[in-house]
């Protein structure tokens, strides 16, 4: 498909974008000179002069993606914007389903984005039954301020819609373990809220207001530091007395990781690095299988004996085996994934085992520069027995380097792939203004009913990808909608791509 044209529209503060992929009459192209045209900021000249927004918020910052622009905090919230609210899922369950995870939606507040290691909830709590909970849920504050990110620092903004009201706490994600805020700010609209963030003993997160009004939503911009080393960085090698003390397990508990550790080879007489590493390895090896694990009478046992499971079984059996042998441990999850994070002695650590829910798109806070939203390349694990093993991020190998949408499926989908065609009703069209969309959805030459398709468009010379929007196919497979084309979409040349997640007989595919 040709690329399309984005030219300036002669009402002031408006022009019109150019979309490749169209067939069609071309929209009535706009004649007369140009009255205003909106200069954008530029981020690299903020961060030059070291500007300054709300709550001491830099406009700008140095990331290992490239300069970022700040989020606008005073934008309203869309109501299509995934919104954060009171505090909820206090326990984590483990189950037997082990079949590959279906298709999702993940929602990434992060610039740049973090997918998939938002971290929302954490555990390191066991009980006899099995579940797992916070051992303390006693509150601290996490302190607002403070020195900015350092040469061993990654820096982020947080852009979160979040229901808030007095006295209630809102549970919000963040970066990784050990994660500070730079500066924060909360608004609705020109309004602007006094935030208080706490954590418990597993660093979940709660925002507080200052606030006796009823429940409000409002928008919180953070700027965020986290150690590197904490996200991907070799283990310490410490000694078994260097590190900290953790409570003893349940005794059925204990009895049955002492089988576990003995079938994997592990005990203390290893130093704690290697017996990290060897449970890690252990686990890494498990396999998704529709035939559910059983017949030993214990959950923990069927899965880790098993070797079934996908990623939060296999955070769930690590921890229980290496909180057996004493290493301080922690299961994290959210909407697409799960791993843990151990204590060195040093620091929090993140270890990823694998075995994440493929998820087909990240949807982002509305306020940020779509185009600059450059994934997160976190420090290469640096465990010696991942360095073969796909990352969670390496899930977005297909991703738009900028437009912050991931389209991945898992090494074994058997799904016949998605066939998807679009057309757009014209070759021009104005920010601000509706693109007339149409296409199909077809897998294995039959039609895929009610999927998800997201329209996006793309530069042809920079690789620059904008979401527009999200439509669902009908009974024929069939989709037509008129999405609104964004503001924030800068002049240029463009193209047109639908992308799908499928179902569970479709699989994911896209128009290009």
């Amino acid at each position: 498909m040709p690329p399309r044209r984005v030219l300036p529209w002669v009402a002031p503060l408006l022009a019109c974008i150019a979309l490749a992929a169209a067939i069609g009459p071309a929209l009535a192209r706009p004649i007369g000179p140009i009255l205003h045209e909106r200069i954008p900021p530029d981020p690299r000249e903020d961060l030059a002069m070291n500007a300054l927004l709300e709550g001491d918020l830099p406009a700008a910052l140095e990331t290992t993606s490239g300069v970022v622009p700040a989020p606008d905090l005073h934008v309203l919230p869309d109501p299509r914007e995934s919104t954060y609210g009171p505090s909820s899922r206090d326990r984590f369950v483990p189950d037997r389903d082990t079949s590959r995870p279906e298709m999702g939606s993940y929602d990434d507040p992060f610039t740049p984005p973090t997918a998939p290691y938002k971290r929302l909830h954490a555990y390191d709590g066991v009980g006899a039954d099995y579940q797992l909970y916070v051992r303390s849920e006693q509150r601290v504050d996490v302190p607002i301020g403070g020195p900015p990110p350092g040469p061993n620092d990654d820096a982020f903004y947080a852009d979160l819609v979040v229901d808030v009201e007095h006295d209630r706490n809102t549970r919000i994600p963040s970066v990784g373990p050990g994660a500070r805020i730079v500066r924060a700010a909360l608004a609705v609209g020109a309004e602007e809220l006094p935030p208080r963030v706490t954590k418990d003993g597993a660093e979940n997160w709660f925002l507080q207001v200052g606030t006796n009004r009823a429940r409000v939503r409002a928008r919180l911009v953070m700027e965020l530091a986290v150690a590197r080393a904490a996200v991907g960085a070799k283990l310490s090698d410490p000694p078994w007395s260097d590190l900290p003390r953790i409570p003893a397990l349940p005794a059925n508990v204990a009895r049955e990781a002492a089988a576990v550790r003995s079938a994997i080879g592990v005990d203390r007489a290893m130093r704690p690095r290697e017996a990290i590493e060897k449970i890690a390895s252990y686990f890494r090896s498990f396999a998704e299988s529709n035939d559910p694990p059983g017949g030993r009478g214990s959950i923990y046992l069927d899965l880790a004996l098993s070797k079934k499971g996908v990623c939060r079984h296999r955070a769930f059996a690590f921890l229980v085996t290496a909180q057996s042998l004493g290493v301080p441990t922690r299961l994290v999850t959210n909407e697409a994934h799960a791993w843990i994070e151990v204590y060195d002695s040093t620091l929090w650590r993140r270890i990823d085992l694998g075995g994440a829910a493929p998820f087909a798109a990240v949807t982002s806070g509305a306020t940020g520069a779509a185009g600059d939203r450059t994934g997160y390349p976190p420090p290469p694990d640096g465990s010696v027995s991942a360095r073969s093993l796909p990352r969670g991020v390496d899930m977005g190998d297909e991703a738009w380097a900028s437009g912050g949408a991931l389209s991945a499926s898992p090494m074994n989908d058997d799904r016949p792939p998605s066939v998807v065609s679009i057309d757009v009703a014209g070759m021009d069209v104005h920010r601000g203004q509706p693109l007339g969309v149409h296409g199909e959805v077809r897998a294995d030459a039959e039609p895929c009913p009610h999927v998800g398709v997201e329209v996006w468009v793309r530069s042809a010379s920079a690789q620059t990808g904008f979401r527009l929007g999200k439509v669902a196919t009908s009974d024929d497979g069939h989709f037509s909608d008129d999405i609104v084309v964004s503001t924030d979409v800068p002049l240029g040349e463009y193209e047109v791509v639908a992308r799908t997640a499928g179902d569970a007989r479709c699989g994911a595919g896209r128009s290009d």
